[in-house]
C-alpha cells in the first residue's frame, strides 16, 4: 500500500512539472515562466489567430539587441492592434470623376495604408470618362500624407465626364500597417542610363 502510495505521488508531481515549467523559479504560475534574461538566437513567431478577434486586445513582449527595429528595447502591446487591418469605404456623389481630398483622420503617426480592390461607379445616367478622339488613361489614386493624417486623391486626369453634373461612387479598401510591426527603409534611387532593365547593385540596407 505504501509502494502504490508512493508512485501516485511521484506521477502527481511530474503533472504538475509538466505544467508549468520555470527557468529561474520553483514557482511557475504560466507554462513557460522565465524569471532573468533570455537570449533566443533565431527567432520567435507567435501564430495571431487566437488574438486578431479578441475583444479584450493581447500583449506581445519581445527584445532582440540585434534589431535596429526596436533597437534592443522592449515593446508591448496591449491595445487592440493587428498587423494588417483592413477598412473599406464608399464614396458617394463625388463631382464628376474628381475625388481631390479625401481625409481618412487615420493618424500617420501609427500606422502606413495602401489602398486596394479600387472600383469606380458612374452614378444613374452619367455615361462614364467620355472622349470625342483616341485620348485613353486611366483612373489614378493615390495615398499621401497632409499634416498628420492620411488623405486619399483619386480622378481621371487625362479625361472628364461629359457632363458637369455627372456623379461618381469610388469604393476601396484601405489597408492599415500599424507601425509598430514594420520599418521604413527610405528611397532607393537606380539610375538605369536609358536602359529598359538593370540590376540593383546591393540589397537594401536594414534588412
Amino acid at each position: 500500500m505504501i509502494k502504490k502510495l508512493l508512485l501516485i505521488s511521484i506521477f502527481s508531481t511530474a503533472v504538475q512539472v509538466r505544467a508549468q515549467v520555470g527557468i529561474g523559479t520553483t514557482t511557475p504560475t504560466e507554462k513557460l515562466e522565465v524569471v532573468g534574461s533570455t537570449s533566443i538566437g533565431t527567432s520567435v513567431t507567435i501564430d495571431p489567430t487566437n488574438y486578431v478577434n479578441n475583444p479584450s486586445g493581447f500583449t506581445i513582449v519581445g527584445t532582440d539587441p540585434q534589431s535596429a527595429t526596436v533597437n534592443g528595447q522592449v515593446v508591448a502591446l496591449e491595445n487592440l492592434y493587428t498587423p494588417v487591418t483592413i477598412q473599406p469605404y464608399n464614396i458617394t456623389n463625388v463631382y464628376r470623376d474628381d475625388l481631390n481630398d479625401l481625409n481618412l483622420n487615420i493618424p500617420t503617426d501609427k500606422y502606413f495604408i495602401t489602398i486596394a480592390n479600387f472600383e469606380a461607379i458612374p452614378s444613374s445616367g452619367n455615361k462614364g470618362i467620355y472622349t470625342s478622339n483616341d485620348n485613353k488613361g486611366h483612373f489614378v489614386f493615390d495615398a499621401f500624407q497632409s499634416g498628420a493624417t492620411w488623405h486619399v486623391k483619386i480622378g481621371y486626369p487625362t479625361l472628364n465626364t461629359e457632363n458637369t453634373t455627372d456623379k461618381y461612387t469610388y469604393k476601396f479598401d484601405v489597408i492599415l500597417y500599424s507601425r509598430r510591426f514594420f520599418k521604413n527603409l527610405g528611397e532607393v534611387t537606380y539610375n538605369l542610363n536609358g536602359s529598359n532593365s538593370g540590376s540593383a547593385g546591393t540589397a537594401p540596407i536594414g534588412i
